[in-house]
């Protein structure tokens, strides 16, 4: 109490603890769900075994799924013996869904399977039926809304041969809320087809979506019932994803909160532009006009198709070292020298440290960094380990010559000091996202995406650092690092 009696009002915290605590809580709550999925496991559980997964697959939120409904996960190669486990299921994946099934279907152990996208091919289709194997068959796959037999996909015919069942005039049963699937079973209610409300034709995409794995997982603990050794806890399954997600909003929260407590540095933050020169315009219009002009090529070329997603999250590197030769006077000359001020480095090391951990985490949750596109593990290892370097003397480079072209007062340059560049750069993988919406180039759409992702999550992480801070290198580092894990998360 004051003198008069009067109760002192109380001190507001300062914005900068709130920060603080938050991206502890935020750290703490990543931390926790990246260890719930793996720490569950029963050894009496049934096994879900994916067989011979040739991308990138969701681990941990599968993980969590499918522990909720009470099994366990494995994943094999094809050929491989199978998982040893009270009873099992196999998950079939793409192309060689159907091959799973000549496979596996005379082992005692197998209680069923399910079939994700799966081609059809008249080899694999031979004795299979609604009575063989004798055991039930699940098949997942994207929308497909069909008027005559022509138009129907591979799941839609390989369930119709399988089942005997008419699914053109037959009438479907909608599982789910407001994206509920479209599900067709046969008389003998052995076999069943899932068909999403999104018109997805790549498994790996379909893994991804917990409105899937939702489903993946009611279905297994309704089918297998007298399996399960638990309930089936859709709270769970559910509540790890929305705490995921609202991680992910409170983690950007924190960071724009520390940063409100910190003012902007005039080498990162110059509202002079430099002009761009001729050479920035042909070098990095040219490479994105030749680009584009490949992202139709690949209509035509199935192995142009295959190699685009590789250009498409390689492309930034061909931009940045046009730029940083560009800009390697800068990058060397003594004009514009300037000394970064100390009060910066212990904040701009702190939020690079947090900004790569909330990076990390959140690719280990919602992703998965193993490289399906290189076998051997050291060589990706080591490929992903020079991109990172390279990434970053880059980037440390190009930020430094923005900085020094700024205090020589001459304007911000390139990537990090001139949006009109980034757009440039944007060019390619956004034709290729607008291209791929065109049916039947869904896989277009996905290089596209995984172009903006190693484009534009790399300079989302390491702008702030840079408009607010006097540092090159610590961004750049930062840069180097958020690529390597989108190149890990996407190839």
């Amino acid at each position: 109490m004051s003198p008069k009696g009067k109760q002192q009002p109380r001190r507001k915290a300062p914005i900068s603890l709130i920060s603080l605590g938050l991206m502890a809580v935020v750290l703490i709550t990543m931390i926790i769900l990246v260890s719930v999925p793996r720490s569950n496991l029963v050894k009496n559980s049934p096994v879900v075994a994916i067989v011979d997964s040739q991308g990138n697959v969701p681990n941990l939120s599968l993980h969590h799924t499918l522990d909720a409904a009470g099994y366990n996960v494995a994943y094999i190669r094809y050929g491989d013996e199978l998982p040893l486990g009270r009873y099992v299921i196999v998950v079939g994946i793409g192309d060689e869904a159907l091959a799973v099934v000549n496979e596996y279907k005379n082992y005692e152990s197998v209680d069923g399977f399910v079939l994700i996208c799966p081609a059809l091919n008249e080899d694999y289709m031979e004795g299979i039926s609604s009575e063989a194997p004798d055991c039930d068959i699940a098949i997942f796959a994207g929308r497909n809304d069909v008027q005559n037999v022509s138009e129907m996909d591979a799941p839609r015919v390989i369930y119709e041969r399988m089942s005997g069942d008419d699914t053109l005039f037959g009438t479907p049963v909608k599982r789910g809320g407001l994206f509920s699937s479209k599900v067709y079973f046969n008389n003998a209610q052995n076999r069943m087809l899932s068909l999403s409300c999104f018109r997805i034709n790549d498994p790996q995409k379909l893994l991804f979506s917990p409105l899937f794995q939702n489903e993946l997982a009611g279905y297994l603990s309704v089918t297998y019932i007298d399996d399960n050794v638990k309930d089936i806890s859709f709270g769970s399954i559910n509540a790890w994803f929305v705490f995921c997600w609202l991680s992910f909003a409170l983690a950007v929260i924190s960071i724009l909160l520390y940063l409100s407590n910190m003012g902007l540095s005039v080498t990162g933050n110059d509202p002079k532009k430099a002009p761009i020169s001729k050479w920035v315009f042909g070098l990095i219009g040219g490479i994105s006009i030749a680009v584009t002009i490949g992202i139709i090529a690949t209509s035509f070329d199935s192995k142009l198709a295959g190699a685009m997603p590789l250009i498409q999250v390689l492309l930034p590197e061909i931009f940045m070292l046009c730029l940083f030769i560009i800009n390697f006077s800068w990058i060397t000359t003594k004009d514009g020298k300037f000394v970064p001020s100390k009060k910066t480095q212990i904040p701009a090391l702190f939020l690079a440290s947090v900004t790569g951990l909330y990076a990390l985490l959140m690719t280990l949750l919602v992703g998965d960094i193993k490289v399906y596109a290189i076998r051997d593990a050291g060589i990706a290892s080591g490929i992903l380990t020079l991109l990172f370097i390279v990434d970053a003397m880059f980037a440390t480079g190009l930020i430094y010559a923005s900085r020094k072209s700024s205090v020589a007062g001459q304007g911000a340059k390139n990537m990090f000091g001139n949006r009109l560049i980034l757009g440039l750069m944007f060019i390619p993988c956004v034709v290729a996202l607008l291209y791929g919406l065109i049916p039947g180039n869904t896989a277009t759409f996905y290089a596209g995406l995984s172009g903006l992702a190693a484009l534009g999550l790399p300079y989302l992480a390491v702008i702030p650092l840079v408009r607010h801070t006097d540092r090159s290198l610590i961004p750049g580092v930062l840069h180097g690092f958020v690529f390597m894990l989108v190149l890990a998360a996407v190839l």
